[in-house]
């Protein structure tokens, strides 16, 4: 039996492998394709949840919201004083 680390509970072990499989199948330039399009969504989907909840902000402010969320407000505030302005 093939080893089944981190496998998720929802999920069969043999699903894992399959998937796992699939990942192993591909190049190094497929999965890093892979990864930058799966990075720009979940950049997208934050933002949106930013702007969601902060409807009146500008594109300025809604970055400076992300970058406090991103790197936390110590370094945040160290790069970018005027995030100390916006929401988290």
């Amino acid at each position: 039996s093939e080893p089944t680390a981190g496998l998720p509970a929802d999920t069969t072990a043999e699903a894992w492998r399959a998937q796992m499989d699939a990942i192993a199948g591909r190049s190094i330039a497929e999965r890093l394709d892979e990864w930058a399009q799966l990075n720009h969504g979940v950049a997208q989907m934050a933002e949106q949840a930013v702007r969601r909840r902060y409807p009146d902000y500008d594109d300025r402010q809604v970055f400076l919201v992300l970058v406090r969320r991103t790197y936390g407000d110590d370094l945040a505030l160290q790069v970018w004083p005027e995030a100390a302005r916006v929401g988290r």
